[in-house]
Order: structure tokens, then sequence, then C-alpha cells
């Protein structure tokens, strides 16, 4: 199953490097860093799992998907019909009251937008311009959105800061972390998914939090960047290289393959 939004740094493309490396069996599936949520949808669904966004527009659009999914694609289709850029920077800065308009200017500007890039200001406001796409993307696809809900009916979906869901973790589980990636060099800082940014404080906080799991028996596996910080953060873990495509860059000579790392603590 394809993810239903489009995700700087999403791992549709990276799943069977990733994969590969991931324990052959495991109790419940843990991801504290959701987004589009490629991996999640690319594992057994048999498998328990606890999917957790700190992002609440994110959250409730999964919650949405989960619980009205035909009246999400009902407002989907009414905001297509005024498509247009006025029409882009009018949602944008609206703030819908009831949830399902809210998870609809959710999906509805991250189709539009440019490039697909979510980023939020420090006020907590998605910032990201209209991609002037001439006429309407396709924002949704009505089996994948029906085929979604079913799944998220059997998956414990939080709203909660990524060191309180590792914490759940216990024996037998496996965690996957995608956190926003410690930049490469000040000029490609990009962490802005949420308001609050991510530091090199809670990068430290991620193998804090990851080392208590593994002391009670859980398994862990993070992606990040391949910069020295992150190197020298995970020095006592293994260290993979994941050869990935860079396509999102204002620059069309700075997109292309770039080498980053998984670390894992089996």
């Amino acid at each position: 199953m394809k993810p239903v939004l489009k995700w700087a740094g999403g791992k549709t493309s990276l799943i069977p490097q990733l994969i590969k490396h991931f324990p052959q069996s495991f109790n419940r599936y843990f991801e504290p860093f959701l987004g589009g949520g490629a991996v999640f949808l690319a594992l057994d669904q048999a498998k328990k799992s606890v999917i957790n966004d700190f992002n609440t527009e994110i959250t409730n659009l999964y919650e949405i998907i989960r619980d009205e999914p035909r009246q999400l694609m009902r407002e989907l289709d009414l905001l297509g019909e005024k498509y247009s850029e006025k029409f882009y920077y009018e949602l944008r800065a609206a703030k819908p009251k009831l949830h399902v308009k809210k998870a609809a200017r959710t999906l509805f500007l991250n189709k539009t937008c440019f490039n697909g890039l979510y980023r939020q200001n420090s006020r907590g406001e998605f910032n990201v311009p209209f991609g002037k796409r001439p006429r309407l993307p396709k924002i949704y696809e009505r089996p994948q959105i029906m085929e979604l809900s079913k799944r998220l009916k059997k998956t414990k979906l939080l709203n909660l800061d990524f060191e309180e869901v590792i914490d759940l973790a216990g024996p037998g589980d496996f965690i996957y972390c995608d956190p926003p990636y410690e930049p490469l060099s000040v000029t490609s800082s990009f962490n802005s998914y949420t308001f609050k940014g991510f530091n090199k404080k809670d990068q430290i906080r991620l193998l804090e939090a990851s080392e208590r799991a593994v002391a009670r028996g859980a398994q862990v596996a993070i992606s990040n960047s391949s910069a020295p910080f992150v190197k020298k953060l995970f020095r006592n873990w293994e260290l993979v290289t994941i050869v990935s495509r860079r396509s999102i860059n204002s620059k069309g000579d700075r997109r292309g393959l770039v080498e980053e790392i998984l670390a894992k603590s089996y």
C-alpha cells in the first residue's frame, strides 16, 4: 500500500533496502515518527502496530481516514472544484473547526503545494507555497483510502512526543524511527515538520530513549543522515549505509543520490 501523503524524506523507494535489515520476527511494531507511513504500510498487516506523529494535523488526518473516510473524500471533492492559486492561499490561511474539514485541508494542501513539502513556521502554521500546477493533480484514490481505513482500525494511533512512545515498547517489540535528519550542512538544514523543529538535543534524547528500550528487550532501527554528529552519537550501534535519492531541492543540480545510515541496536 502506498502512502496517501506526499512526504519529503519518505521511505517508499527505500523499502527493499530497509526491510532486509529489520528483524525477521518481532511482537509489536512501533513507529514514533510516522509522517507518510511508508514503512508501516509495507510491513505485514497482521502484526500489532503502534504508530505516532507529534504533528496534530497529521494524526487528525489518519484518525479521519480511519473513522470517516467517505466524508473525507466528499470534502476533498468539494475542495477540488475550487482549485486555483488564489483558493490555495485562502485555504492555507483558513482554520477549519471540524476535524473532517481540517483533514481535507491537510491532504489537499499536501497534494497541491510545492513538491509535497510539509513545513511549519514557528507559530505552527503550514507555510509552503502553491505548486503552480495548471490542472488539479490527483488528490486521492478511493480504494487506497478505504484500505488504509481498514488497516488503521487495527492499529493504535498516538499523538505524543516520540520519547513517550518509545517508552511503551517492551521485550520482543521492534521500533523503527525515521526522525527529522541531522543536517549534513548549515545550508541543507530542514527539520521544520512541526513548529518545534528537531535539534541535536532531540537526537540525543532519541538515542537515550532507544537504549532504554533495548535494555527492556526491544530491538531498534533508526534512519538518519550520514552527518559526523550522527555517526559519533551511534558509534556503539551497527551502522548500515543506505543510498537514497534526494528529490527535493530548489536547485536541480543538488538533487541526486546521497548516502544515509540505518543505525541498528541488534
